[in-house]
């Protein structure tokens, strides 16, 4: 009975740190592009490549990842085809990118409208992986890599069930924005943005939370309290953490927390990813949904979902043990 107790509890997410990561950021004018200085310590490291605003510039990134949203663990396109990103386990796996060919071979080109706002005459298109759309705006356009939407898992798995996901964030003052990924030829067509600006998928068996509705950059105690107060109600709670911190040392934090509504739930990512350079930024980005309030912050998001595991683990071993 025991062994079948500790067993369950090993379902539980690991928070042991084992491997070393490079942590280091730069600037590349040329290839190859790469940094080795720094290091942090986590079960995943990641790399990104990324254009900055001086063309055929590139910031180079290296660090520790935790609960990482991409299901594959691999060199890929991160949403744009000039952006790219690994996710790896092992001692110092990040030391380069590598796009291996291979890796590509599942996907198929999509042809996509790409608009950079809404025009029913809009007659662009571009070739991507998947194509998105912005039901607020009217913005189009390709997608590249595996598959993403805020606060889902990244991969292919997105579409095993459907051609088309979308979803409906709020987060502040702001007005809420319904944001949708598909995977077929012209899917994300004008007339369809302005169709789901009028409906919304209802999915009955997800209970509506309450969460915090905030959104922040400033660290002044009275805005933050008043901001506190806000709410709002959806399938789950969100909160977003960036802390950026100063060569001396002072650390600028952003906060936003809202409420996530969703056509389809089965790739939503519960609990937390963490991502971090040492001594330089983190990037915390969570969803919740097993009681109200669950975003008040990080902690919280990440314990919710802990001890949900932990209850149907033990009720699970209950189960046995009777018998």
């Amino acid at each position: 009975m025991w062994l079948m107790l500790v067993m369950l509890l090993g379902l539980l997410p690991s928070t042991s740190y084992t491997q070393m990561c490079y942590s280091c950021s730069g600037i590349c004018h040329s290839e190859p592009c790469n940094c080795q200085t720094g290091q942090c310590a986590a079960e995943h490291c990641f790399i990104e490549r990324k254009p900055t605003e001086t063309r055929g510039v590139y910031r180079i990134t290296k660090g520790c990842v935790e609960s990482p949203s991409r299901t594959q663990a691999n060199c890929d396109y991160d949403h744009f085809a000039d952006h790219l990103q690994c996710i790896c386990h092992g001692k110092f796996c990040n030391d380069h990118i590598f796009l291996l060919s291979h890796n590509l071979q599942y996907r198929k080109n999509l042809t996509c409208r790409k608009c950079s706002e809404r025009d029913p005459d809009c007659s662009e298109t571009c070739q991507g992986h998947w194509c998105h759309e912005d039901s607020t705006t009217g913005a189009s356009g390709c997608g590249y890599g595996p598959p993403s939407l805020p606060f889902f898992f990244k991969g292919p798995e997105l579409f095993f069930h459907t051609s088309k996901l979308c979803i409906t964030m709020s987060r502040g003052s702001g007005v809420p924005r319904r944001h949708c990924i598909c995977n077929r030829n012209y899917c994300n067509q004008v007339r369809q943005a302005y169709r789901n600006t009028q409906t919304t998928s209802v999915m009955p068996d997800l209970p509506l939370r309450q969460c915090f509705n905030c959104e922040l950059t400033t660290q002044d105690s009275a805005v933050t309290a008043s901001c506190k107060q806000n709410r709002c109600r959806g399938h789950y709670c969100t909160f977003a953490r960036h802390q950026h911190i100063l060569p001396g040392g002072q650390p600028i934090t952003s906060e936003k927390q809202g409420c996530l509504n969703v056509s389809h739930s089965d790739q939503i990512h519960l609990g937390c990813s963490k991502k971090w350079l040492q001594g330089a930024y983190v990037e915390e980005s969570c969803a919740c949904n097993n009681s109200d309030l669950c975003n008040r912050d990080s902690f919280t998001a990440s314990s919710n979902y802990q001890h949900f595991y932990l209850a149907i683990s033990l009720l699970v071993f209950y189960y046995y043990h009777k018998i």
